[in-house]
C-alpha cells in the first residue's frame, strides 16, 4: 500500500441525485429544489500502524480533516459539513455548528424523529452519498408476516422461510437490524405464519438506519454525524447479546459484520508479546477464527457458540473459552486494537499506546468506549483434546436424594478438574420431578482418553457405588477444532427465543475450600434448579497471567464455576407476568447464590437484565477507573449500552414492559 495520501474514488462512482426539500432544511426556512453531486468522503492513508501489523486495506480508507475542509468549501454541502467533523474540530466554527453543540448539550434525551435536531431527508441523503451508498433503513426481519404493517411488504413465502429459520443463527446475524433475543428489543414484530395470531408489527426497539460498514471512513462519518446531532448510536456485528445492547429505538446502527479480513502473522513482535498471532477484522465470528487457526496450524480462543463475534462484545466483555484454562481469558489474547473513538478519530490501543483505552476496552464491555475495526490476537500450538458426554437421571431406582449425591460427587471434584486444566459445560434440570444431569461436553485439553478416565474415575466410581446408571461417550481428537465441531458446534443455542429470561453468577474457588460453604453453595444450586427451567454450569478457571493489563472482571480470575440460570416466561406474557418472571430469576433463583458468593460476580455478556449492583457484579474494583476513562474518551456519552460503564446516567423510557427493553427513548436519568 502506498504511503502517500491521495483522494479515494474506488468506493463508488460519482453519484448525481435530485432532491426536493419537502421538509424544513436543518437551518433554512425556505423550501427549494436542488441537485447535489457528492463523492464518498474517504481518503487512502498509509497502512503503517504502531500495532506492529499493517492496517487492513479497509482500515486505510479514512476520513481526514482535509476532507472535512473540502466539504466546508463545497457550496453544495458547506452548511452540512460540520455534521461530519471530528469532535472539537477547530476547522468549522459556523453558527450552525455552534447551534448544534448548544442544542446537544442542553438536550435531556437523544434526538428522535420530530425533534429540532432530527436530520431532514436531504441530510440523510447527503450522509448516504458521503458513505458511498452504505446507508439503508432497517426493516424488522419478520415484517413480511404482517399483511397490514406500515412496511407494506407482506409475503407469505418469505414469512414461512423466516419463521422456519427463526432459530437459526445466520437468520439474525446476516440481517443488519435483527437480534438474537427479541425479548429485549421489545417483541414488537415477531415471526409466525398465521397473521391472525400475530400482534402489531412496529419498528419497536429495532434501530432505524444501518451503515453497512466496509471501511473506517464510514464508521468515522457515522460517529461524527451521530455525535453532532445527538443521535442514539449502536454497534452491531451479529446481534448476539442477551440484553439487547446492539439495538435501540430509532438509533443509527453501525453494522461491522462484513469486516471479515484475517491475516496470520507467524512472528509477531512487540514490547509485550513475541510469537504467532492472527489479525482479525471486527466481523470475524468464532467459527471463522477457529477455522483460520486450524488452517494455519495453531489454536485460538473464542467462545463456545460458533456465531459469536470475537473482537466486539466477546473480548471486550472478557470472554470465556474452552481453552481458557490453558491460556487465560479471551481479552488476555489481545495484544493490539485498532479503534474509532467517540471523537471520530482512528487510533491504535496497546499496553503501551493509548494504554488506558486498551485497558478499558478489554473487559470494560462492548459498545462503550469505541468501535473496534480489528485486533491482533495471540495464538498457540495445536492441542489434543479428549471429549466426553455423559448423563444420568432420577428413575424408579434412583431417588432425588441419590441423584443429588451423584451431583455432589461431581461438584466435589471441580477443584481437581480445574487444577488439571480441563473445562466442561453441563446442565442440571428438574422436569416435572425428574432430575437430569447432562454433560455437553467435558473438554479435557492435553489429555489422552486414559488420562481423562484416570482423572474422572473417582466421580464415576461414586456413581456406581450409589447405584446410579449413566451413559457416556468419550472421544479423542488430535487437535482442538475437530473436538470443538463435534461437541460445542452441535449444540442448539436457542437463538430467537423469547420464552425465558437468563442470568448468571461466577462462583469463586474459595467456596470449595470450606466444606460447609461448599455444601451450602450446592444447596443453593439445587434451590435454583427447583425454581427455574434449567441451570447450566461450566467448570472453568482461566490460566493465571503474569501481568494483568486489562479490566476483565476480577471475579473471573478466581472463579471455579460459572452458573447460568434460565427462567421460563410465557410467549404471550403480559408486562406484569414478565416482571414476575424477572423477579423470580433475580431474587429467588440467583439471590441465594449471590448471598453465598460476595467475592464472586457476574458475566456482563450473559447477564440478568435486572442484575442488582451491576457495577460491582460486572467489574468489581475496576469500575471507578473504568468510569473515569469513559469520561475521558467519550465525554459526550455517545456510546450507551444497557448496564454499560456510565449508563447509570441514562434510562430507556420504554414504559411498563416487565423487563427492560430498548423500545423507548434514551434520556438522562
Amino acid at each position: 500500500m502506498a504511503s502517500s495520501t491521495h483522494s479515494f474514488s474506488m468506493l463508488a462512482t460519482l453519484v448525481f441525485l435530485s432532491f426536493t426539500f419537502t421538509a424544513v432544511r436543518v437551518h433554512a426556512q425556505d423550501e427549494a429544489s436542488v441537485t447535489v453531486s457528492v463523492a464518498p468522503a474517504a481518503t487512502v492513508v498509509s497502512d503503517d500502524s504502531p500495532a506492529g501489523v499493517p492496517l487492513f486495506e479497509l482500515e486505510t480508507v479514512q476520513l481526514t480533516d482535509p476532507l472535512i475542509a473540502e466539504l466546508k468549501n463545497d457550496d453544495q454541502v458547506a452548511e452540512y459539513a460540520h455534521l461530519f467533523a471530528f469532535d472539537n474540530s477547530s476547522s468549522i466554527t459556523t453558527e450552525s455548528a455552534k447551534r448544534h453543540r448548544r442544542a446537544r448539550r442542553a438536550a435531556r434525551c437523544k434526538t428522535y424523529p420530530g425533534d429540532a435536531l432530527w436530520p431532514s431527508k436531504i441530510v440523510w441523503d447527503i450522509f448516504d452519498l458521503l458513505l458511498g451508498g452504505a446507508l439503508s433503513p432497517i426493516i424488522p426481519i419478520a415484517s413480511p408476516c404482517y399483511p397490514s404493517s406500515k412496511y407494506n411488504n407482506y409475503d407469505a413465502g418469505k414469512c414461512a422461510a423466516i419463521t422456519a429459520n427463526w432459530g437459526v443463527e445466520s437468520t439474525h446475524y446476516s440481517d443488519p437490524g435483527s437480534v438474537f433475543f427479541p425479548m429485549y428489543e421489545g417483541k414488537t414484530c415477531l415471526q409466525g405464519t398465521n397473521p391472525a395470531a400475530l400482534s402489531t408489527c412496529t419498528q419497536g426497539g429495532y434501530s432505524l438506519y444501518s451503515v453497512k460498514v466496509t471501511n473506517v471512513a464510514q464508521i468515522q462519518l457515522a460517529v461524527n454525524f451521530a455525535r453532532t446531532l445527538n443521535l442514539r448510536l449502536v454497534v452491531k456485528n451479529t446481534g448476539h447479546d442477551y440484553n439487547g445492547r446492539s439495538t435501540g429505538k430509532d438509533a443509527l446502527s453501525i453494522w461491522t459484520h462484513n469486516l471479515k479480513d484475517i491475516q496470520y502473522v507467524a512472528n509477531y513482535k512487540s514490547a509485550d508479546y513475541s510469537g504467532p498471532a492472527l489479525k482479525v477484522g471486527a466481523g470475524i465470528q468464532g467459527f471463522e477464527l477457529y477455522e483460520a487457526a486450524d488452517k494455519y496450524g495453531v489454536s485460538a480462543l473464542a467462545g463456545i457458540c460458533p456465531s459469536v463475534g470475537v473482537v466486539g462484545g466477546y473480548v471486550t466483555g472478557g470472554g470465556h473459552s474452552p481453552l481458557m484454562q490453558l491460556y487465560g481469558m479471551g481479552a488476555d489474547q489481545v495484544v493490539a486494537l485498532e479503534v474509532v473513538t467517540a471523537g471520530g478519530y482512528f487510533v491504535t490501543a496497546t499496553p503501551s499506546i493509548n494504554s488506558d483505552l486498551y485497558w478499558a476496552m478489554l473487559g470494560g464491555g462492548g459498545g462503550t468506549f469505541g468501535i473496534i475495526t480489528s485486533a491482533v490476537l495471540k495464538v498457540y500450538p495445536k492441542v489434543p483434546v479428549t471429549t466426553s458426554v455423559f448423563n444420568f437421571t432420577t428413575s424408579a431406582t434412583v431417588s432425588a436424594d441419590t441423584f443429588w449425591q451423584g451431583v455432589k460427587a461431581f461438584w466435589d471434584e471441580i477443584p481437581t478438574y480445574n487444577a488439571a486444566k480441563t473445562y466442561s459445560y453441563y446442565f442440571v434440570s428438574n422436569t416435572n420431578g425428574t432430575y437430569a444431569f447432562e454433560m455437553f461436553p467435558f473438554f479435557a485439553t492435553k489429555k489422552t482418553v486414559a488420562e481423562f478416565q484416570a482423572l474422572t474415575k473417582p466421580f464415576f466410581d461414586k456413581l456406581t457405588a450409589l447405584g446410579i446408571p449413566y451413559k457416556i461417550s468419550t472421544q479423542h481428537f488430535d487437535t482442538f477444532y475437530p473436538a470443538y465441531k463435534a461437541t460445542f458446534g452441535t449444540i442448539n443455542y436457542r437463538v430467537g427465543g423469547y420464552t425465558s429470561v437468563p442470568g448468571n453468577r461466577l462462583l469463586p474457588a474459595a467456596n470449595w475450600e470450606d466444606p460447609t460453604l461448599s455444601t451450602q453453595t450446592l444447596a443453593a444450586v439445587k434451590h435454583a434448579v427447583d425454581n427455574s427451567l434449567r441451570i447450566g454450569m461450566y467448570h472453568q478457571s482461566p490460566a493465571k497471567q503474569t501481568k494483568i493489563v486489562n479490566s476483565v472482571n476480577p471475579a473471573f480470575r478466581n472463579e471455579a464455576v460459572m452458573l447460568i440460570a434460565i427462567n421460563p416466561v410465557a410467549a404471550n406474557a403480559t408486562a406484569a407476568q414478565l416482571a414476575v418472571g424477572s423477579n423470580q430469576l433475580t431474587n429467588v433463583i440467583l439471590g441465594p447464590l449471590r448471598d453465598l458468593t460476595p467475592t464472586g460476580g457476574a458475566y456482563a455478556n450473559e447477564a440478568d437484565v435486572a442484575e442488582p449492583d451491576w457495577q460491582n457484579s460486572f467489574w468489581g474494583s475496576n469500575y471507578a477507573k473504568l468510569a473515569q476513562i469513559k469520561k475521558k474518551w467519550d465525554p459526550t456519552d455517545l456510546f450507551y449500552v444497557h448496564h454499560g460503564v456510565g449508563s447509570e446516567a441514562w434510562v430507556v423510557d420504554d414504559g411498563d414492559r416487565g423487563v427492560q427493553t430498548q423500545d423507548g427513548k434514551l434520556c438522562r436519568a
